[in-house]
């Protein structure tokens, strides 16, 4: 039988476990596909692929948290669906796409205040819905009568990004996650959350 070098033999004793690129978390736009249940649909993501800062996103190290579960939390404390961050960011305050959702004891705006300014977009609802654009957030607020509760509740779902989402993508991304939580808290009141493309702002004043 032929002998093998030192040389050769060391190198298939390597093999096993040497790295592969599959080894990697996924980064950019990979890492965003799977983020909050899918809820950035293509063109969402076609759109973050723009962005200057997609190669530094990576995919969350911690444990992912459910609906089911956010919705039992959220009647206590304030839940974070989602945080993609960047890869070498060091705040994680400021993730490169957050979503979270809270309870309201007040209207986003008031019911009287119908305007809007620069930085800062309103916008009146059907069904006591309301929903703000401020600069890189947008946030949805819907009331819900989650099954067996005596009482409806307003909650409130926010997406923060850095990936320089437009208003209308941030929208759909903050809805699509809030349909979620709507079936998780199973809000008994009909939810129906606009096509963010049909959806005006108050005129600025």
């Amino acid at each position: 039988m032929k002998r093998r070098s030192a040389g050769t033999l060391a190198a298939l004793l390597l093999l096993p476990v040497a790295c592969t690129a599959d080894d990697d978390p996924p980064r950019g736009v990979a890492a965003l596909k799977p983020a909050c249940e899918k809820v950035l649909d293509a063109d969402s993501l076609a759109e973050a692929g723009k962005s200057t800062e997609i190669e530094r996103v990576r995919s969350p190290s911690g444990p992912k948290i459910s609906y089911a579960s956010a919705a039992k939390e959220l009647k206590e404390n304030m839940v974070e669906i989602c945080n993609i961050p960047f890869e070498d960011d060091t705040s994680p305050g400021e993730p490169a796409l957050r979503i979270r959702f809270d309870l309201s004891d007040a209207p986003l705006f008031p019911r009287e205040e119908r305007r809007s300014t620069s930085g800062y977009k309103a916008y009146g609802l059907k069904n006591g819905m309301q929903a703000v654009s401020d600069g890189s957030s947008g946030t949805i607020l819907f009331p819900c009568k989650p099954k067996g509760a005596s009482s409806s509740i307003n909650v409130t779902g926010t997406i923060d990004n850095d990936l320089a989402l437009p208003v209308r993508s941030r929208f759909r991304v903050v809805f699509r996650a809030s349909e979620k939580m709507i079936a998780a808290l199973q809000c008994e009141n009909k939810v129906a959350l606009p096509s963010p493309a049909t959806m005006n702002p108050y005129p600025e004043g």
